[in-house]
């Protein structure tokens, strides 16, 4: 299972696809709106670091629908995944290595809107505080990891792209994770409460500075009831039947 998740995290870091939605998307998005349209945007001294994780978790997210979520969709149109299911690396170990993959694939664009903050808006934490923030986004991007095996194991083929988008665009959007909440009608706000992108952006700010006495419990208890639902779908999807269907 291993040496089948490097080869495949090989290959999804050569992907120009991956590298433009998940990276420079996430990139672009932070410099735009923290150096270009920073004025117009927000006066709050705090504006640079928080959109940094919000960006980060963008990243994260896209990152893990597209290690697995696209990537397993296409292999099981294009045939692939039956192929694989004939050697002896069995069903589970075949999606634990997409998994792999998936989770593997949320660290490049966090890593780099990290460094963006860093050395262009000139974030400043303490060590402990930059390494809980990666740790948590990448620890709870599980979820994401999760979703991308959902979608991957219902859609076929190009449906999975698309599919993939149509739960990445809205989530990221509603989330609170590419424009201020602040703005939104109080119906969306309080459905945001509920999202998984908003929840993980919560807690990556919650173990930042400045943020201290605020409550873990509803973004920790939104994770997981997203991550059980998901976790459901993807073991009743997971039979070597579905799996091998094109």
């Amino acid at each position: 299972m291993l040496r089948y998740a490097k080869l495949d995290t090989l290959c999804l870091i050569r992907s120009v696809y991956f590298l433009t939605f998940s990276v420079l998307f996430s990139a672009g998005f932070y410099l735009m709106f923290t150096v270009v349209a920073s004025d117009a945007l927000s006066d709050s001294p705090r504006f640079a670091r928080d959109y940094m994780l919000s960006m980060s978790v963008s990243g994260a997210f896209f990152g893990a629908l597209n290690g697995a979520g696209i990537r397993l969709g296409a292999e099981r149109g294009e045939g692939w995944a039956r192929q694989v299911l004939l050697t002896p690396l069995t069903g589970p170990a075949y999606l634990g290595a997409k998994a792999l993959t998936a989770w593997l694939a949320t660290l490049p664009a966090t890593v780099v809107v990290f460094a963006l903050g860093a050395l262009v808006n000139d974030v400043s934490m303490p060590a402990g505080d930059w390494l809980a923030a990666l740790g948590v986004i990448w620890g709870a991007s599980l979820v994401f990891v999760v979703a991308g095996l959902a979608v991957g194991l219902v859609a076929v083929g190009e449906a999975a792209q698309f599919t993939c988008l149509g739960v990445f665009f809205p989530l990221a959007l509603l989330g609170g994770l590419w424009f201020p909440l602040d703005d939104f009608p109080a119906g969306l706000r309080r459905a945001a409460d509920y999202l998984p992108t908003r929840a993980l952006d919560q807690l990556a700010t919650l173990v930042t500075p400045g943020d201290a006495g605020t409550s873990w419990v509803r973004p920790l208890l939104v994770l997981f009831c997203w991550g059980a639902v998901l976790a459901t779908v993807v073991v009743s999807r997971s039979r070597p039947a579905v799996l091998a269907r094109v």
